[in-house]
């Protein structure tokens, strides 16, 4: 069953609306039930119509009859290389449309299938995350999603048709561009990539910021100094959401009280994996309702926890943390387990270089070599100068790694790079182990 169906039963208002109103109200026994049914139904459905789980199910002899919930299938995952080495294996029904991820450890794009009806039904769900932060058929949204193979603006697309309101796909120009030719539709919702809102933040601190109700990004991460600028300049919440292709868009959004992201069970089921003491762990997704190219126990790749406790903004339902990096970006160094998340108040409390940076392992007579790889905001930046500036700020934010530092454990780099460079797909890797063991 799709919970999209159940909106019709209310008597009242949009379709985001109802979806809304249904999310917010729905006993959680039902909820829990639903998910149970659609985990189930995809399971023997996926074997019945894929080659790919056909071929794993019989060769770990699980019988899908006699699944009920994800841990019944044991150590049974799927993995962005199944998708890389399997997509039409995967396949269980003709699709309308497909698209692509980049930004990953290879250099070779997952590919992922839909239909149209799919895309419909993200839509719908997107919609209804957007009405919970109050937009509404009288808004205007201008998105800078790029559109080139990427889910992000067409999800987008489809949840504003949903609403009923205008919008306006300017796709990822550079932001003084999209300042001088948005700036007089009348826009209330800007969307688009962290960063980029970030630098068009700092145009309009310049040339004036316009009233808008609400700023949304994903894609990526971001610092909460970042928010703050942001939200400085434009007067208004500045919030994340976080999806991926595979999942079509959008798997959670953050409320206005920016607590964690709210997750999208009304199409997935979620499981987080192997938690450290603290619970954080990997998390994993099950598609509820995909019938073109459905996945099961998908491994995101992606650290997080789930939040306990009730939500301060009151919705129901699981909440994962912030993302504290990817898998393939905790890497063991002399310098200890490396992640993004250790080096962003490094980074973030050094002047003159832009919110892009990245560290880089080598190997170097027999010792570890960390390269810190930023970007000079004007160009002027003196080397020796952020160097200087960076390790003292090392030393202040992570002072163990310091200490293995100047025992000579391990070697310290700078390279200083132009404005905009070091980006050269959607996402910028932040940590990158080149060594050979």
């Amino acid at each position: 069953m799709s919970v999209i169906s159940l909106i019709e039963k209310i008597p009242f208002g949009t379709s985001a609306e109802k979806g809304f109103f249904l999310y917010t109200h729905m006993p959680e026994s039902l909820f829990s039930k639903i998910a149970g049914d659609n985990f189930r139904g995809t399971v023997l459905y996926a074997y019945e119509h894929s080659r790919f789980y056909r071929r794993k199910f019989d060769e770990l002899k699980i019988n899908p009859k006699k699944i009920k919930k994800p841990d019944d299938l044991g150590d049974f995952f799927t993995t962005a290389e199944d998708l890389r080495e399997n997509v039409q294996d995967f396949v269980c029904a003709r699709p309308d449309t497909a698209y692509e991820t980049t930004g990953t450890t290879s250099k070779k794009p997952k590919r992922v299938y839909f239909s149209r009806q799919e895309v419909k039904e993200a839509g719908w769900s997107g919609a209804v995350g957007l009405w919970g932060l109050g937009v509404r058929a009288e808004d205007r949204v201008a998105s800078a999603f790029d559109y080139s193979f990427w889910v992000s603006g067409p999800v987008l697309q489809a949840s504003c048709e949903v609403l009923g309101c205008f919008h306006v796909e300017a796709c990822r120009i550079p932001p003084d561009e999209f300042y001088d030719r948005v700036k007089d539709y009348g826009i209330t919702v800007i969307v688009g990539d962290p960063s980029w809102i970030v630098r068009l933040s700092e145009i309009a601190e310049k040339k004036g910021a316009w009233p808008v109700k609400l700023l949304l990004a994903g894609g990526e991460n971001m610092t909460e100094d970042s928010r703050q600028y942001v939200e400085k300049i434009w007067k208004s919440d500045f919030l994340l959401g976080y999806g991926q292709t595979e999942a079509f868009g959008a798997i959670g959004m953050e409320s206005r009280a920016k607590e964690g992201y709210h997750l999208n069970e009304f199409h997935n089921l979620f499981e987080i994996i192997n938690p450290d003491t603290d619970g954080y762990g990997e998390l994993v997704y099950t598609t509820a309702n995909r019938r073109v190219m459905p996945l099961i126990r998908y491994r995101s790749g992606d650290i997080t926890k789930f939040l306990e406790g009730p939500s301060k903004s009151g919705l129901p339902g699981k909440r994962i943390a912030k993302l504290k990096g990817r898998m393939n970006e905790w890497v063991a160094t002399g310098m200890g387990n490396l992640t993004p998340w250790m080096f962003e108040p490094v980074f973030r409390a050094v002047g003159e270089i832009s919110e892009d940076w990245q560290v880089v392992i080598l190997r170097e007579n027999l010792k570890d070599l960390v390269e810190f790889h930023v970007e000079s905001l004007d160009g002027t930046a003196d080397p020796e100068r952020l160097r200087a500036r960076i390790l003292a700020s090392l030393e202040k934010q992570l002072p163990e790694a310091w200490n293995i530092y100047k025992m000579g454990i391990l070697k310290l780099d700078l390279k200083v790079h132009p404005k905009g460079s070091l980006r050269t797909e959607r996402k910028l890797l932040r940590i990158v182990d080149k060594r050979q063991f």
